[in-house]
């Protein structure tokens, strides 16, 4: 099983250290989520929360994920980075896919996509992207951006995009795996046409259920689970429940950023780097 420690709601000047200590201790990497805005007063409902209401005030830190993993990459030479989920549709195919290649050749070929469809409309809203048609516009994104990525000169004739052949440079220097946030039946039917389903932090109880349906989309759309990575965390882990995830074949575990449920807090970065520590002493990670 992966490890990835969540960064998320961490201060900015924190996140080297705690990236450092992760790829010390052996975690395979570490994830950063993705917002434009947080809006002083929410109006669009957050359905990871049983209200509906985001757990975040409007002071924490946002950074764009991939800046900072082009930066973390720099201080690091294992470590891995996952966006936990970049809101691919609130963008414009073009603008993300430069982004998302640039930062993988920074990297070294560090990056892995998570993507999901979003829930703000307000980010849709500001950027002129169409909110009621993310589903689809999504699909053809991650075509388009496929396309884009092998460097060669490529066309495309779509619904959002059309465009004559050209060439897109700097190419990622290998290919980038795309996972797919969400539990809805369609983020589990678009996850098992690529590279794996990327969940959330979700309560124990919760947990199965996800993966019993992100392993069914994925038989039924390939026959097959080889290749496909499930990726998933849980609010109270223990080490029985961690092999627990093992036996439905969880591939990858999402440490939570620090938080009680799904609330942030934001302790001393010394106890942050003691927890990770902690952690893998725990769960044995870094033995494979």
């Amino acid at each position: 099983m992966r490890f990835w420690q969540g960064m998320g709601y961490t201060p900015v000047d924190e996140l080297e250290a705690v990236a450092r200590h992760a790829e010390a201790l052996g975690f395979y990497g570490v994830t950063l989520g993705d917002h434009l805005v947080t809006a002083e007063t929410q109006v669009d409902r957050y359905d990871i929360s049983e209200d509906g209401k985001i757990p975040w005030e409007d002071d924490v830190p946002w950074p764009d994920p991939l800046v900072e993993f082009a930066s973390l990459a720099r201080v690091t030479t294992t470590l891995h980075f996952m966006t936990t989920v970049y809101v691919l549709p609130v963008r414009d195919a073009f603008t993300a896919a430069k982004a998302i290649s640039t930062a993988a050749v920074v990297s070294g070929g560090r990056i892995h996509l998570g993507v999901g469809v979003g829930w703000q409309q307000l980010e849709f809203t500001l950027t002129g992207q169409p909110f009621d048609r993310r589903g689809a516009h999504v699909d053809e994104q991650l075509e388009v951006l496929r396309k884009l990525w092998t460097g060669a000169s490529v066309e495309h004739a779509g619904t959002f995009y059309r465009f004559p052949r050209l060439r897109m440079l700097p190419a990622p220097v290998a290919r980038i795996p795309i996972y797919i946030g969400g539990a809805s039946d369609a983020a589990f039917r678009r996850a098992a046409r690529h590279d794996g389903w990327e969940g959330a932090v979700y309560p124990w109880e919760d947990v199965e259920n996800k993966v019993k349906r992100a392993r069914a989309a994925r038989h039924a759309a390939a026959g097959t689970l080889d290749g496909f990575r499930l990726i998933v965390g849980c609010t109270e882990p223990t080490p029985e429940r961690l092999a627990t995830l093992r036996d439905w074949g969880v591939t990858d575990y999402l440490k939570p950023p620090w938080t009680e449920g799904l609330r942030p807090t934001n302790p001393p970065l010394a106890h942050k780097l003691e927890e990770m520590s902690h952690f893998a002493a725990t769960y044995g990670v870094g033995n494979g």
